[in-house]
């Protein structure tokens, strides 16, 4: 075995002959710098573990001498640096030289690397750094004096000489050495430190810098030792800071705060110790600007580093804690943790679940800011994150909120479905059954939001602004119309009947045809006032002007003295080209490329002008223009119907067009050819339908459009002869509107002629239909044939005896297409007699017109459905003749002379008394009625009481529908006179209890029956408080409860006219005070004297005979001390609250209250709730023959003075879009506007004798 002497590899020994400093000669630097070279050659070669460093000592000390160290040449030191790294590395792990020496080493070095960018000694430089890097001698800087100031130059110093043309391994040798500078530090100095930091204070934004970069590395490479300092640097600053902080110290604290996300986006691992410190943060009592703090600040790190750990589980206890400051006390601390989710749920999806369950908690809360926030958060999100991650109780909670009561709140909850709506739009479009799922409700949504019970209009307008802009905003390519309608089209394809109605009333087409759009009376407003300057007239052109811009005000916008500010300045800028611009937008024959350029340029004048005004000015563009649908969306609509791509495009094409005919027919002025082509299709009945709807809409306004071609009115007679109910319906209507009014003559005498062959097919129905329609249209078309047809009016149909006699159904309701034929004639029977009466209603004879028909509709009604014993109708036919026969006696109603005619009260209280049918449907559908025409006011004060008798109904939705109706009615009064406004709101009470004291259900009992004189059914009395209840709901405050106890109070002074016994009527007066006082203490009102004179309706009340009866009565109590016990409770509730849930109208059933159809009699309002064995909804737009009544049968009623005046019709009651301009030419804005000024110049004082002849009250003494 050799000897380990003979196996060990010898050592090598430096070959280095020469001094490296020459002594006693003059010795140049080029010399020195080639010996030194020579030297730095030969050290580079040794390896460090096989030399004798003893051969090293000659070279050793002259290396260190200030000679070389100080030496003027770069390159001599340049060369020396190398040697020494080499001797470091070469006598490593021990250093050869002292401490003292090793600083100047080092120093030596600092300044040498600081040199690396000189080219001419570069690969010297290099070999230096690599040697410190490599060797990790510079390790050996933890020992020597002054280490901190030198590890801090080494920092500073390589953060100054990186640059982007380094080297990349050299740039690694620069972290490696300043990673080993940390490693091997005892401390780390404060100034390494503050070199760091203020790395990531001056650099984080811009990343890209070498030095940011050079520092990042460096310290995710000794995360470990940074921990601490880093930790200690943040709490210093929390403690310096943190408590009781001024303004000055929360900026330090919040600048520290930034520091730290800075730091944590770049090196995460350094905070581990700083979030505990954060958590900490969120438990101080009183500093709710630090919790705030540092709740932004954890949520921003839990959201960043997508793909990261998952925070809950990296922090568990801060993750906690942040969540429970969800319920902090302090607002801003909720409303930071609201705001800091986004990002979370967007970066982090194993946390979203528990986190969403989080803030949907938060929907709920009692600060709007914190609710509004939930909602913004949603909204922000991106469609993948919101389409796979948010669950769709979250999005139904945010939808939830467009009812909240703050404007706010329901704005960015709208918003956020709407732009989630808006990035899913093409998915659903694509029938992506998740997109569908979870976004395809949306429209309808926010639709119904605009049609939820109690809506105020300022809140039907926020919903409105932001479906036009989000759902259905206008096009950037003005060209691009198809597109357009068929976005409307896909949307409308997905609503409910519900949301359907909710779009029909954004398109402002509704209020059009109502004549309450006030636009373009604004614009006329703006450019007759001129600018202030006072001319002719001038004072009315300003008070025309203000009337209109209030009206607006209060109308579209929330900030109602803003609305009014900015609309006066801009009426007061007198700047025509912008009231031409806005004029463009508003009127009806724009198409959609002037109203894009108009509008658009609009804004931007505005902008550049008037700058403040630009938020008032586009919300009012938005609001007005036609931007839903205008006249160029008819083409589009026709040509999806005529080529459908699908039968769902073509039903809501159909939908919309049907709207546009009804309500906005001025629309089709320039269509009227494409109509007339549309009309000749004889394979598509739908088209031809709307066709024949559109073209008798837009010739009614527009004679001279009318088609000038007899081919047209040859189709539309063959229509009406040969199609359906509807076509007939329409057809007819267009005839008597055509150029060839002689061919409605032809058309009786066809259908005439036809009477015997069509009897009892449904070819017949057509004929009526056409005939029903042509009375109301064209009278004197009927009237040359007229006694043949009411000969077989009434012989062969009405009075005809019923095929479906024996069919005994109890009052359950089926649609109109599953009675008999005769039957269904019978109900086009009734109208046609209603429509005829409504043409001669200007005819001397009206009255002795309307008398035999006003009998014949009584008959059904005090039949109970029949026309009268003989004819035997069967039961499903009894109920749609009920509805059918009150409906008539509705629209009778508009007509005053017929309303006179109708004023008997026994009748009146058989018509309101349809309200309480057995029959759910007919009480439903009449309600409905109700809700067309009572809000207008059009009718005689005394149909104000019908919607308060729906009060016992066992359904929630039909009470709440009365209670609309009946709030709409008090809203409508608003503006009216004083006189007025008494006889239509207050006085209504003592109508009200008159007919509760005839009501069949309250029962008198005399003496003389043999019990205790007064109301025998103490039950029947509570029933009787619950309509009273509902009226004062609806009707009492605080500035009218004296004069509703006055006329309560009143009425024990005057007696019954219609009986003989008026003592239930003073019972219920009693009863009516007591509510009353009740009422008005719940909510802390006095009760005032009424220092007016009543007048009290002369048609069902008297004066007493003498003073001493009437101070009897007056004395006498006729309330019993039981029931003045159990009427304490009484007016101190609201009867069926707006805020139950509404349920859809089921339409194959009677009373969903009835499993089988059945219910107590007809005038009963005690019925008992059961549960229904199916329910199915409503669908208007299939109920075409029950429509036909709501439609458009034209407009041509009766008034006042007994005309067939087009004005007097309600739509509802009977037209579907004929009075476009019946109400809206001629009752337009700026006509009421001129009406009220030239109102406000007459005297306000009206003479009794006119009130006597115009009112059916009476000034009787009270």
């Amino acid at each position: 075995m050799p000897r380990a002497s003979e196996t060990e590899r010898p050592l090598v020994k430096l070959d280095f002959k020469e001094q490296l400093i020459q002594s006693g000669k003059r010795d140049t630097t080029d010399a020195l710098l080639k010996r030194i070279k020579i030297l730095h050659q030969k050290l580079s070669v040794l390896e460090q573990d096989g030399v004798d460093v003893r051969s090293l000592d000659p070279v050793r000390k002259p290396l260190i001498k200030d000679t070389i160290l100080h030496h003027k040449d770069r390159g001599v030191k340049a060369y020396a640096a190398c040697c020494l790294a080499d001797l470091l590395r070469l006598y490593a792990p021990d250093a050869p030289y002292s401490e003292s020496q090793l600083r100047d080493i080092f120093a030596f070095f600092l300044t040498q690397t600081q040199r690396v960018t000189d080219i001419p000694y570069y690969t010297e430089y290099y070999h230096l750094i690599e040697s410190l890097a490599t060797i990790k001698s510079i390790a050996l800087i933890c020992d020597v004096p002054e280490s901190d100031t030198l590890t801090e130059g080494f920092f500073t110093g390589f953060l100054d000489i990186i640059r982007p043309d380094m080297n990349k391994t050299l740039i690694r040798h620069l972290r490696d050495i300043l990673v080993s500078l940390i490693e091997e530090a005892h401390q780390i100095p404060q100034g390494v430190m503050d070199c760091l930091i203020s790395q990531f204070e001056n650099y984080a934004s811009r990343p890209e810098v070498l030095s940011f970069q050079l520092t990042v590395d460096v310290c995710n490479q000794v995360a470990d030792r940074l921990k601490r300092p880093i930790y200690a640097h943040f709490s210093e600053i929390q403690a310096s800071h943190g408590r009781d902080p001024s303004n000055n110290d929360m900026k330090i604290i919040t600048e520290s705060h930034e520091l730290l996300l800075t730091i944590y986006k770049f090196c995460p691992d350094l905070l581990l110790n700083v979030v505990p410190l954060l958590e900490d943060n969120l438990k101080v009592r009183d500093e709710d600007r630090l919790r705030q703090l540092s709740v932004k600040t954890l949520g921003a790190i839990f959201a960043q580093r997508p793909g990261a750990e998952d925070p809950a589980r990296k922090y568990p206890s801060a993750w906690r804690a942040w969540l429970g400051r969800k319920v902090d006390k302090a607002l801003p601390v909720r409303l930071a943790w609201v705001e800091a989710t986004k990002e979370v749920l967007v970066n982090h999806p194993e946390v979203r679940l528990e986190l969403q369950g989080n803030l949907l908690e938060r929907v709920e809360d009692s600060d709007e800011r914190v609710r509004a926030g939930v909602c913004k958060i949603i909204g922000a999100l991106d469609y993948e994150t919101a389409l796979h991650h948010i669950t769709s109780a979250t999005l139904q909670a945010i939808s939830g909120r467009m009812s909240d009561k703050k404007s706010s709140v329901r704005t960015e909850a709208a918003n956020a479905l709407a732009k989630l709506w808006n990035l899913a739009y093409s998915e659903i479009e694509s029938n992506n059954a998740d997109a569908i799922k979870q976004f395809a409700w949306i429209p309808e949504a926010i639709l119904g939001g605009t049609r939820r019970g109690g809506t105020l209009e300022s809140r039907q307008v926020c919903l409105a602004s932001i479906f036009k802009k989000s759902i259905l905003p206008l096009p950037t390519d003005a060209d691009d119309e198809q597109a357009w309608v068929d976005r409307l089209i896909f949307v409308t394809s997905r609503l409910n009947d519900d949301a359907l109605l909710g779009l029909k009333i954004i398109t402002g087409l509704p209020e059009l045809a109502q004549g309450n759009l006030p636009f373009k009376a604004f614009v006329q407003a703006c450019e007759d006032y001129n600018g202030g300057v006072i001319a002719d007239g001038g004072q009315d052109a300003k008070a025309r002007l203000n009337f209109i811009i209030d009206a607006m005000a209060r109308s579209y916008f929330g900030d109602v003295d803003k609305a009014k500010r900015d609309l006066h300045a801009f009426a007061a800028s007198n700047e025509a080209r912008l009231f031409k611009l806005y004029k463009t937008c508003v009127d009806m024959q724009s198409n959609l490329s002037s109203i894009i350029k108009a509008r658009n340029e609009l804004l931007r004048k505005v902008q550049q002008a008037h700058d403040d005004l630009l938020q008032t000015i586009t919300s009012l563009v938005d609001i007005s223009t036609w931007n839903i649908v205008n006249q160029s969306s008819i083409p589009p609509l026709i040509r999806r119907i005529s080529k459908p791509e699908s039968e769902a495009s073509s039903t809501a094409a159909a939908k919309i067009l049907a709207i546009i005919a009804k309500e906005g027919a001025p629309m089709f002025k320039t269509h009227t050819g494409q109509l007339a082509v549309a009309m000749m299709d004889k394979k598509n009945d739908k088209l031809v339908e709307l066709a024949l709807q559109a073209l008798s809409a837009v010739c009614k306004i527009y004679p001279e459009v009318a088609p000038a071609e007899h081919r047209p009115v040859e189709r539309a007679t063959t229509v009406a002869l040969e199609g359906t109910q509807r076509q007939a319906k329409f057809a007819a209507r267009f005839l008597a509107r055509s150029k060839e009014p002689q061919a409605c003559e032809k058309l009786v005498a066809s259908i005439v002629k036809g009477f015997k062959q069509t009897s009892g097919t449904e070819q017949l129905l057509t004929h009526l239909r056409a005939l029903t329609e042509l009375a109301l249209s064209q009278p004197q078309a009927i009237q040359s044939k007229s006694d043949e047809i009411m000969t077989f009016m009434m012989n062969e149909i009405m009075l005809a005896p019923s095929p479906s006699a024996d069919i005994e159904s109890g009052d359950e309701w089926v649609e109109i297409e599953e009675l008999e034929p005769l039957d269904r004639a019978k109900i086009l029977g009734l109208k046609f007699l209603t429509h005829r009466c409504l043409a001669f209603a200007r005819d001397e004879e009206a009255e002795k017109i309307l008398k035999p028909v006003l009998s014949l509709l009584m008959s059904v009604l005090d039949n109970e459905g029949m026309i009268n014993e003989n004819t035997k109708e069967g039961g499903f036919a009894r109920c749609h003749l009920r509805l059918q026969a009150s409906t008539c006696l509705l629209k009778l109603a508009n007509a005053r002379v017929y309303d006179r005619a109708m004023a008997r009260q026994t009748q009146f209280d058989v018509v309101v008394g349809v309200i309480q049918d057995a029959c759910y449907m007919v009480r439903h559908l009449y309600l409905k009625k109700l809700n067309k025409v009572l809000p207008t006011q059009r009718l005689s004060p005394r149909w104000n009481i019908t919607p308060v008798m729906i009060a016992m109904d066992p359904e929630t939705e039909n009470v709440v529908a009365g209670r609309g109706i009946m709030q709409k009615i008090v809203v409508a009064c608003t503006n009216f006179s004083t006189f007025d406004k008494i006889e239509r709101n207050e006085m209504p009470l003592a109508r009200l209890l008159h007919f509760l004291a005839h009501h069949p259900d309250l029962h008198w009992t005399d003496p003389e029956e043999g019990g205790e004189e007064g109301i025998s059914d103490q039950q029947n009395l509570k029933d009787m408080a619950s309509f009273i209840e509902l009226y004062l709901d609806c009707v009492a405050n605080r500035d009218n409860i004296g004069l509703l106890y006055a006329i309560a109070q009143g009425l024990k002074g005057i007696r019954d006219r219609v009986g003989d016994n008026s003592k239930p009527l003073w019972t219920l007066a009693e009863l009516a005070q007591v509510i009353i006082k009740n009422r008005a203490d719940k909510h802390a009102w006095s009760i005032p004297i009424y220092p007016g004179h009543l007048k009290w309706p002369k048609d069902i009340f008297h004066h007493a005979e003498n003073l001493e009866d009437k101070q009897k009565v007056q004395r006498t109590q006729y309330l019993s001390e039981e029931v003045g016990n159990w009427a304490r409770g009484l007016g101190r509730r609201n009867i069926n609250p707006v805020s139950q849930p509404v349920r859809k109208v089921e339409h194959n059933n009677t009373s969903p209250s009835n499993e089988n159809g059945n219910s107590n009699k007809r005038k009963s309002t005690t019925r008992t709730k059961k549960t229904p064995k199916k329910r199915r909804r409503i669908e208007e737009s299939e109920d075409e023959d029950q429509d036909s009544e709501d439609e458009d049968e034209s407009d041509e009623d009766g008034d006042e003075s007994g005309s067939g005046s087009e004005e007097d019709e309600d739509e509802e009651m009977g037209e579907e879009g004929e009075d476009v301009l019946g109400r809206g030419g001629r009752r337009g804005a700026k006509t009421k506007a001129k009406r009220a000024v030239a109102g406000k110049k007459k005297s306000k004082k009206i003479k009794s004798k006119k009130e006597d002849d115009d009112s059916d009250l009476t000034d009787l003494s009270d």
